[in-house]
């Protein structure tokens, strides 16, 4: 279930006999649902039911349903209807940094990537996460990659869908293509890099080892198909214009 998903969940439904539901991890993400008979529990009650003793040898965080992240205090209250998920991590200091514009508070010094993207619920492989910098460009940050949150200065992320790359071959040539199709004008051009000049020019354009159940075909002027890895073209002039 996702932070969203889970925030529908305790927003709307209750464990009869009016309880409600916190959903509680420590650093590994790995969450556990606790019932509490009131709406409202404590920084203090979301550690006890952790665990983690003495309280003061921990942090309590809050993640509301805009998914930015804030410290709750051992007598701070919190409303189970409107918060995401909790966790409680051992140590006595947060570091702020911000993510896809949403303030987030971690008290451990060094978080991996793919811990980031988990608070933002964005942590499979379709998206990935940038470290903004100022003077030179934005660093990609892997999922095991180590940030440390204890430098100077807020750290800034922001993630991204991933760009599809594939290897395709067009009259012998191998090509990196970052889209999911491609255009008859575009498997021309790869060959023919002067075509757009020259448009009235016609061209054969085959394929194989395409996607799904048509692997080979034709492509025609106006069309696209989708691509895959290691799929091969055929480019050859017709002699029309």
């Amino acid at each position: 279930m996702s932070a969203i998903d889970a925030s529908e969940h305790n927003s709307a439904s209750r464990l009869g006999q009016d309880r409600f539901i916190a959903r509680i991890a420590d650093e590994s993400f790995v969450f556990r649902d606790f019932p509490f008979d009131e709406r409202e529990v404590t920084g203090g009650q979301l550690a006890e039911r952790m665990r983690a003793h003495p309280v003061t040898d921990y942090v309590v965080l809050q993640q509301l349903e805009t998914l930015e992240l804030e410290t709750l205090r051992p007598n701070e209250p919190a409303d189970l209807a409107k918060s995401v998920r909790f966790f409680v991590i051992r140590g006595d200091a947060v570091y702020s940094f911000v993510v896809d514009g949403l303030s987030m508070v971690w008290p451990r010094k060094v978080i991996d990537g793919r811990s980031i993207k988990r608070l933002v619920d964005k942590e499979d492989d379709a998206f990935e996460l940038l470290l903004e910098r100022e003077d030179e460009p934005d660093l990609i940050i892997g999922d095991k990659d180590e940030v440390h949150l204890s430098d100077d200065g807020v750290e800034k992320f922001q993630t991204r869908p991933v760009k599809p790359k594939v290897t395709i071959i067009v009259e012998g040539t191998p090509h990196v293509w970052t889209k999911k199709t491609i255009s008859y004008d575009e498997v021309v051009t790869l060959e023919v890099p002067d075509y757009p000049q020259h448009p009235e020019i016609t061209y054969s354009v085959k394929y194989k080892n395409g996607v799904g159940e048509r692997p080979e075909g034709v492509l025609v002027k106006g069309a696209s198909v989708k691509v895959k890895n290691g799929m091969i073209f055929s480019v050859s002039p017709t002699g029309q214009s």
